[in-house]
């Protein structure tokens, strides 16, 4: 990134101007520059500026994304070629969008590959995935829904336990790999994450940790069944702005209650303190007013997108 005099700053931007300017998140923003190298943005004394005509990249960008491109297939197009794409379609982008919302993702091709144990099949699918959707598509439309539909199949008896180990490997790997994909040394906020003691489901903690990497923050992700006073003594020792808590256990029993609340109370009150996953909502009477309850992955994008504002 190049540096930038201070005679140039006044026809720059800041990342959340941008933000405002193109209706872009700001974890999207940071995901197109730095996976698919979208703009260029300079280095100002804040931080990231940005140029108008970086603006106005952005935005053809935008509308081409939201005619359907995948941003992985369009971010190196010159901006004549983005011309060209964004006016083939007579509706304005908005008018596209509300009037044929995105239909859902199909998942058949991979939980069909995980009862036939062919690895090769679902890493391929879920990197040609990878390229099309978002990292909040990505967790929310496809791993989530695979990792729910092998266990339930498990449940019912329809598959075997050596399916749901299977594809739980398969999917660990996948979310290990992006989180190791998107991490920055110079993020500007730092997010914990783990599961607190006898929570040993991970997934939904280890899709968070994927999330905020790519949205540009410092992802730390501790693992699952972790004791309460590894976590605030972490927390401390990293300088951390945020602990987030998975807890899926429906039914938050005590030993889980009792390491959430302890964090609660003994966490910096400078630190937020987030839980979320399928056991969230009955934690929240363990952590009270102190922290903050997230229903779903899209709230905790909400949550992550405004933290990263902060900075």
């Amino acid at each position: 990134m190049a540096p930038m005099s201070r005679r140039d700053s006044a026809s720059h931007y800041p990342i959340r101007a941008v933000s405002r300017l193109t209706g872009l998140g700001i974890d999207t923003l940071r995901a197109w520059e730095r996976r698919y190298d979208a703009v260029t943005p300079a280095r100002g004394e804040r931080g990231r500026v940005y140029s108008e005509a970086d603006v106005r990249r952005l935005r053809l960008l935008r509308d081409a994304v939201a005619r359907g491109h995948a941003i992985g297939g369009i971010a190196r197009l010159h901006d004549r070629e983005l011309e060209t794409l964004t006016a083939m379609a007579a509706e304005p982008a908005a008018a596209r969008v509300a009037a044929a919302p995105r239909p859902p993702v199909d998942t058949t091709l991979l939980t069909d590959a995980a009862g036939r144990f062919d690895a090769a099949t679902m890493h391929h699918e879920i990197g040609r995935l990878a390229v099309a959707l978002r990292p909040l598509d990505l967790i929310r439309d496809v791993i989530m829904p695979v990792l729910v539909a092998t266990g339930d199949a498990w449940h019912a008896g329809r598959a075997r336990v050596a399916h749901e180990h299977f594809v739980s490997a398969i999917m660990h790997n996948v979310l290990g790999a992006f989180l190791r994909l998107y991490v920055r040394a110079d993020a500007p906020v730092r997010v914990l994450l783990a599961t607190p003691s006898g929570e040993r489901h991970e997934f939904g903690t280890l899709g968070a940790a994927m999330l905020a990497a790519s949205g540009g923050l410092d992802a730390i992700y501790l693992g699952p069944d972790l004791p309460a006073g590894e976590i605030v003594d972490s927390a401390a020792a990293i300088e951390t702005d945020v602990v987030i808590l998975g807890v899926t256990a429906a039914d938050a029993g005590d030993m889980i209650a009792r390491d959430v609340a302890e964090v609660a109370r003994r966490l910096p009150h400078d630190v937020e303190l987030w839980v979320g996953g399928r056991g969230a909502s009955r934690a929240a009477s363990a952590i009270g007013p102190r922290g903050l309850v997230l229903r779903d992955f899209d709230a905790l994008a909400r949550e992550l997108d405004r933290i990263g504002a902060r900075f």
